[in-house]
């Protein structure tokens, strides 16, 4: 099978208490992608308390008369940064190292959250380019932590540590939307952004402090768990990142049917969050509060599909009772595809709240199986480029979806009007069913010629009377 030789360098002990640095890696990533969640996500539900609306079935008394062309500008704007921010990241995490990049990145882009309340009442544009400034530095966030795993993560473990980082921004979702709700209906809208960007501050400088771009540079890290990260992937070099196969990336088809599936499963992952509040407000005729709660249920149940799907598809890739190609294109293909699917029933479905929420949770949270499909895939086919890969992904899925929140503007002109909405979630079924389609044809999990290097003893198999991992 194709995964044999990563199979062979799995066979390890694991006996005695000892947490291992690689989790404790993941862990540190998940809370620094948590706080990147927060201060990205505030602004959507905090917004409907911020404008000054007096529709016929309700009316809020906020500060600014933004019409919703301006409401999806604002909203959209954290994208424009994002999406340039990307491919900056991929490579300056390869060439100075993923923690500096991640670190500090955190850092700014945390300032920035704190600065949007001033700069809202400034100007309306200087708020737009406070969110777009926002977005540039968290750009890089996503590249540089897919960066770390090439220089972390056992081939085998791949799906699960990944993942686990990766879900801090979808756990980062589940503790925003209430907590927006709750400050802002208790204390003021400006102190979301203050509360949110201060954590955010203290969350970069402890990965500072406690992270290193490699087992052999690590402080705290066992002989043994360094021993056996180096023979499963190599002793990696920051300098061999800076060479960049740009002309193979460009034209390997398995790499361009990720870009087409990042850029599906993005439309769906970024508009969704940001319109949802809206379409419970007005559809569903929640307030802020129940709207924030109403919102929890479908990224929690989210996140725990990531971590239990990314268990199961290592085990699996481990036992090889199924090969690292097949699993990523099953684990996508039915994200996008059911996810979709339950989007265009809710559009059908009216008003009936218990039928809606129940649709909605199933399609945010069947979701999850694309953190151990085509988003943990780089990291197969192109270990050593997957920073620059996942950025330059990014930013091809940013720059098409910022026009997400855009285009639902323009579609969903009155947001109180049902088949307006089912317009706009057929939009993103269609969006969803290609990327499915071209993923599942053209998508790989081998590691292709022009991405290896010598490796010498690194797929050597790690017998057990010599590593007893602990």
């Amino acid at each position: 099978m194709e995964d044999d030789h990563l199979n062979s360098s799995f066979k390890a002990k694991k006996n005695g208490f000892y947490i291992r640095q690689r989790y404790i890696l993941s862990v540190l990533g998940f809370f620094g992608l948590f706080t990147m969640s927060c201060t990205r996500n505030n602004l959507n539900l905090v917004i409907v308390t911020m404008v000054n609306t007096t529709e016929q079935n309700q009316t809020q008394s906020g500060t600014f008369n933004w019409d919703s062309k301006q409401q999806g500008l604002l909203l959209g704007s954290y994208f424009y940064g994002y999406a340039a921010g990307n491919i900056p990241g991929g490579w300056m995490a390869g060439k100075y190292g993923f923690r500096k990049v991640f670190g500090i990145s955190l850092l700014i882009s945390a300032i920035f959250s704190v600065l949007t309340p001033p700069a809202t009442y400034a100007n309306f544009y200087l708020a737009v380019m406070c969110r777009a400034l926002l977005g540039l530095f968290q750009g890089g966030l996503y590249p540089a932590m897919t960066h770390a795993w090439s220089n972390w993560a056992p081939p085998l473990e791949v799906s699960i540590l990944n993942s686990i980082t990766f879900s801090g921004f979808i756990f980062g979702l589940v503790a925003i939307f209430p907590l927006t709700g709750v400050i802002a209906q208790y204390l003021f809208w400006e102190a979301v952004f203050y509360i949110t960007g201060g954590v955010a501050i203290f969350s970069s400088i402890l990965f500072l402090i406690l992270v290193s771009d490699a087992p052999s540079t690590h402080r705290c890290i066992s002989e043994k768990e360094k021993l056996y990260i180096e023979k499963s992937i190599g002793k990696q070099e920051m300098s061999k990142a800076n060479s960049i196969p740009w002309k193979s990336i460009f034209t390997t088809k398995c790499t361009l049917a990720l870009f087409v599936c990042h850029v599906a499963d993005a439309w769906f992952q970024h508009t969704l969050p940001t319109i949802l509040p809206t379409y419970l407000s007005n559809v569903l005729h929640f307030n802020i509060t129940e709207g924030g709660l109403v919102m929890i249920l479908p990224f929690l149940v989210q996140g725990f599909v990531i971590l239990f799907s990314s268990q199961v598809t290592d085990t699996l890739r481990r036992k090889q009772l199924v090969t690292t190609t097949n699993i990523r294109k099953i684990n996508s293909g039915l994200s996008l595809s059911i996810s979709g699917l339950c989007l265009i029933l809710t559009g059908y479905i009216g008003t009936n709240h218990y039928v809606v929420i129940g649709l909605f949770t199933a399609s945010i949270a069947v979701n999850g199986l694309s953190y151990p499909g085509h988003y943990s895939n780089a990291l197969d086919f192109a270990p050593r480029n997957s920073g620059i890969i996942f950025g330059i992904s990014n930013t091809i899925a940013n720059i098409i979806c910022f026009l997400g929140p855009f285009s639902a503007g323009y579609i969903v002109t009155d947001p109180h009007s049902i088949p307006q909405w089912q317009s706009f979630f057929w939009l993103t079924f269609g969006i969803n069913i290609t990327g499915a389609i071209v993923y599942v044809i053209f998508g790989s999990g081998k590691e292709q010629k022009w991405a290896k290097e010598e490796k010498g003893n690194q797929l050597a198999e790690i017998e057990e009377e010599k590593l007893e991992l602990t």
